[in-house]
């Protein structure tokens, strides 16, 4: 992990990810970009810790593939973007639970994926 300042244009969006596009908090997810698509949608079933870093929450959402990380890798591995300051810090360095991820893709594309396995 690694983390760098970048001027943003507009302070509700977070820096661009690897899709060349800013990022949006609670959002944007980074994929493993060898095997999904940039864009693609995602809705996302978890539990993440609350703003004080205590009990969790139920985390259901629709998520976009919009970034990507060396140490995110497989089907079913997924960063949440939680965005700027010290709230999203404590619940990005707290973050460890599992959850299902399901990809949303058209049907056709859907059934040609199943038909390679």
């Amino acid at each position: 992990m690694f983390f760098r300042e970048v001027k943003v244009e507009d302070e509700g969006l977070g820096p661009p990810g690897a899709q060349k596009v800013s990022l949006a908090p609670l959002a944007s997810l980074a994929v493993d970009r060898s095997l999904w698509a940039f864009g693609t949608p995602v809705w996302l079933d978890t539990m993440v810790p609350g703003r004080d870093g205590g009990d969790l929450q139920h985390f259901r959402r629709l998520m976009i593939a919009q970034d990507t990380g060396t140490a995110i890798q497989g089907y079913a591995r997924g960063d949440v973007f939680w965005g700027a300051g010290e709230a999203a810090a404590l619940i990005a360095g707290h973050m460890k639970s599992a959850g299902a991820m399901t990809v949303l893709l058209p049907n056709a594309l859907a059934e040609r994926l199943l038909r390679k396995q």
